[in-house]
């Protein structure tokens, strides 16, 4: 089966994401070759990254700052300029960082790499690899989305669910979060019409954040959402139009996204792509 093919039954939703997690570098960077604008962003920002030298210089270049923001999912940052700069130039470590405040581990991940340009990942060939290697995968997960409703969360899942030690954390994923809830017995939609405090409890009580460190089971969840998701993307987040809000994410009747504590809003996952094994 090709891996660009539409698959709409629960069954071939999971032959695709089983192919897909065998080796998905390979498959993104065949996958990259049909796409022109994602090939062109990458030759791009491989010319432009030696000349990033700061955070100002990052900010200043869209294109690149789209790919660098793009490899560590943290695209919703592009909106949200103040905020990323707080990101590329506060103390990552610092308890009083907007990063550490925030919690969101895909944030703090991005922070980290960058640490105040004192560990510039786009200074050496490796680094700018790893950026790459990621932008393509994760564009490559979106694009497999439109041929199967959840492919997407599920596969983002599958990468970074060993790196949510907390449920608040949990809670700041758009991609996991999805998965995690269809384990429960109730839709995504249910769970979102629940208060802020209402889903801390809920989850708290019925999610294993143990589980998430065994890929035997982080494959099992990944695969029932699928089933759920094919057969009602609308219920599950599944469809690249429902891609969620941080606002949503912290109770259906807020009416503050904990972004807005710092400037800011928009959506988040975490991602464990090659750029993150070498700079988490």
């Amino acid at each position: 089966m090709s891996i660009f093919s539409l698959t709409g039954t629960p069954g071939a939703a999971i032959t695709t994401y089983l192919a897909d997690t065998k080796n998905e570098q390979t498959q993104a960077n065949k996958w990259v070759n049909t796409n022109p604008q994602v090939k062109a962003d990458i030759a791009y920002f491989k010319t432009q990254a030696p000349k990033l030298t700061s955070a100002d210089a990052l900010m200043k270049d869209y294109r690149s700052l789209k790919v660098v923001l793009g490899a560590f999912n943290v695209s919703d940052l592009l909106t949200s300029p103040a905020l990323t700069k707080q990101l590329l130039t506060q103390d990552p470590t610092s308890s009083s960082s907007t990063v550490r405040k925030i919690g969101n581990p895909s944030y703090q991940i991005f922070a980290n790499a960058f640490s105040q340009f004192k560990n510039n990942p786009l200074g050496d060939s490796g680094g700018v690899t790893s950026i790459v290697n990621s932008y393509a995968e994760n564009n490559f997960e979106a694009a497999q989305n439109t041929q199967t409703p959840g492919m997407q969360n599920a596969l983002t899942f599958t990468r970074t669910a060993s790196q949510f030690k907390t449920i608040t954390a949990l809670m700041t994923s758009t991609s996991a979060l999805p998965v995690v809830v269809a384990q429960t017995g109730i839709t995504f939609v249910t769970y979102g019409n629940m208060s802020y405090d209402q889903q801390v409890s809920f989850l708290t009580k019925n999610v294993k954040l143990t589980d998430f460190q065994n890929p035997a089971k982080v494959t099992k969840m990944a695969e029932n959402y699928l089933i759920k998701a094919v057969q009602s993307p609308t219920d599950w987040a599944a469809t690249t139009a429902d891609t969620n809000t941080v606002l949503s994410l912290f109770g259906g009747s807020s009416s503050t996204s904990i972004l807005s504590l710092f400037g800011s809003s928009g959506t988040s996952s975490g991602s464990t792509d090659p750029v993150l094994s070498l700079f988490a």
